[in-house]
């Protein structure tokens, strides 16, 4: 039987539970490998490093824990690959993070570099905004803009209901990125680092997904 990715996700967090020094990686950058290997196929620890921003010693780390969940193997030819259970995991997240893109907010005043993703299936109900923009500036982050489709309107929850009178164009670039359906969110982590916004963002996604 599959591993749920909720439970997935839930067993990573416990896994990196205070023990000692922070662990110099976090449960986005385990997330990351399996994403970049579904899309690369096969790729070496050095490139996966590169690819992540992080020590060969992390990267290390994280392929011993997925080849011991049997949700990664390595070939010592080819490099690392996702299992048949790796490939389940991936479909289900791309289920909820159904898109992803760098987007321009200079209309809002932030011009650092931005990092969207559109989750689908995953409401926003009941759960802190402020936890969620914590947790992405936590994890490298210098800030978040949440967005939601509602009535065929984007809007900023709890704040205003349709946002094409104060941002036109912005309005106009997530219509035309992103096949948005009621329901679904975009998280926009910004930062000066492309990497550290894009970590952020998946790092408050992941807490969604796992609550």
């Amino acid at each position: 039987m599959a591993l749920p990715l909720k439970v997935f996700i839930s067993q990573l967090t416990k896994s990196e539970a205070p023990k000692g020094p922070s662990p110099a990686y976090t449960v986005a950058h385990v997330i990351k490998v399996l994403l970049v290997l579904d899309a690369e196929k096969t790729m070496g620890r050095i490139n996966l490093s590169k690819t992540l921003g992080i020590g060969e010693g992390s990267v290390r780390t994280i392929i011993k824990k997925l080849v011991e969940g049997s949700v990664v193997s390595v070939d010592s030819v080819g490099g690392c690959q996702l299992t048949d259970l790796g490939k389940l995991l991936v479909s289900e997240l791309k289920r909820t993070i159904v898109s992803t893109a760098e987007v321009d907010l200079n209309e809002t005043g932030i011009t650092l570099p931005s990092y969207a993703l559109q989750l689908r299936g995953v409401p926003l109900t009941g759960l802190s905004l402020t936890k969620l923009r914590d947790i992405a500036v936590k994890n490298g982050a210098e800030g978040m803009v949440i967005f939601t489709m509602k009535g065929g309107r984007i809007s900023l929850p709890m704040m205003v209901d349709d946002v094409s009178k104060e941002y036109p164009k912005i309005v106009g670039v997530l219509k035309s990125d992103f096949r948005l359906e009621d329901g679904d969110s975009l998280l926009i982590g910004f930062s000066e680092d492309k990497k550290a916004a894009e970590l952020g963002t998946l790092s408050a996604a992941l807490f969604l997904i796992s609550a």
